[in-house]
């Protein structure tokens, strides 16, 4: 699990404990700072020894190999780098840049296949979409500013008034046109990398339960006050 210093800690656990009853092994990684890592280097290598005991009677000495699948700009690459204690994989703030699937050497144990970043677009709904727009999993080609923006003010950070909020947080930075009107798409582009960035609060957008999914005002119990952006920011 990448970026988990942008997620809401406590969600994390709900995963955690989630892909635990699942039987799944999962293991938050912050890329940046490489909190996280040694768990999953310990596992594999525990996974590695498994592998290499099921070579009954032969003298065997070989990596670990493994794929690096998923959505774009998820940190894949990233956590390639990290595992391998490299910088091969091309890796940045924005989706498509690896390109190709090609193998990664560093450590001795471990060989990774890093993988562009695929998404299965018969599962896409106008929600998903615009999830995938705020973690910039999709280009910005493909979604409104404006319309993410709005979706962000209301279902995530829980503006009832999503117009109201998006002209003040515009107007407190100065995204003005001409006549002296709010610019809205200036705005909504704003809050979107404000997000990303983590500036808002660290919030996350789905629990392992459909039902608890965060979501408009009622996810008043479900999203801590203090992770909420304040109407008009005065400091800025």
């Amino acid at each position: 699990m990448t970026k988990p210093d942008l997620a809401d800690p406590g969600v994390t656990r709900e995963w955690l404990r989630w892909f635990g009853s699942q039987g799944l092994p999962a293991f938050p990684v912050d890329c940046r700072t490489g909190e996280g890592l040694g768990g999953l280097l310990e596992f594999l290598k525990e996974k590695r020894s498994q592998v290499l005991l099921r070579f009954k009677g032969k003298v065997i000495d070989r990596p670990l190999r493994l794929m690096l699948f998923g959505l774009p700009n998820v940190g894949k690459s990233s956590l390639a780098n990290r595992l391998l204690g490299t910088t091969k994989a091309p890796f940045g703030a924005k989706p498509g840049l690896t390109r190709g699937s090609h193998w990664l050497r560093g450590r001795e144990f471990l060989e990774l296949l890093d993988t562009p970043g695929v998404i299965d677009t018969s599962l896409i709904d106008d929600e998903i979409r615009k999830k995938l727009a705020v973690t910039w999993a999709i280009p910005e080609t493909a979604y409104d500013d404006e319309e993410v923006g709005f979706w962000l003010a209301e279902k995530v950070l829980g503006y009832s008034d999503p117009l109201s909020f998006l002209s003040n947080f515009g107007l407190s930075r100065g995204f003005l046109s001409q006549g002296g009107r709010v610019d809205l798409i200036r705005a909504s582009k704003a809050l979107i990398q404000e997000f990303r960035e983590g500036k808002l609060g660290r919030i996350s957008l789905e629990r392992p339960y459909k039902t608890t999914e965060l979501k408009g005002e009622a996810g008043n119990e479900v999203i801590p006050e203090d992770s909420r952006v304040p109407p008009v920011r005065q400091d800025l």
